[in-house]
């Protein structure tokens, strides 16, 4: 891979990262602020919650590829170590979908709004998807590394 693609890669997850990091630091000071201004603590502090852990899983799901992409640069991809990688990023992606669902469900019920529990059955089947996905392609990475290994001892 050209190293100015990984380059430009590394920069947009920095950015990202920095961004996930501001806006938890934001819902937290401005949960704060809502709690001490008298609101009920409950609901803003079980969203916040809930968003706090939603970035939380982008921001694994950014460490995952920023471990892959320094194996790609390595040209190190095709090793046992990338394995471990691929589940992290399933995980994260499939979390995330669902508080994001599981919030859309209660606030629209709420809300009386079944547009926004449509939304977020959609988010959630999504995530499953997304999930489902990076099942299939850590079990093409398998395939591609024992091929390699294999080629390897060929030549």
């Amino acid at each position: 891979m050209a190293p100015v693609v990984t380059t430009a890669l590394r920069v947009a997850l920095v950015v990202l990262a920095t961004g996930a990091l501001g806006a938890q630091i934001v819902i937290v000071v401005v949960t704060g602020m809502s709690v001490a201004g008298g609101h009920p603590l409950l609901p803003d502090a079980v969203y916040a919650g809930a968003a706090v852990v939603t970035i939380g899983c982008v921001q694994v799901f950014l460490v995952a590829i920023w471990a892959l992409l320094s194996m790609v640069r390595r040209d190190a991809i095709f090793d046992e170590r990338a394995f471990r990688w691929v589940p992290v990023l399933a995980g994260s992606g499939l979390l995330a979908a669902f508080i994001v669902a599981a919030v859309c469900a209660h606030v629209g019920e709420l809300d009386d709004a079944p547009g926004l529990i449509l939304i977020g059955g959609g988010i959630a089947v999504a995530g499953i998807a997304f999930a489902l996905l990076m099942t299939v392609m850590l079990g093409l990475l398998r395939n591609a590394t024992r091929l390699r290994r294999e080629l390897e001892q060929v030549v």
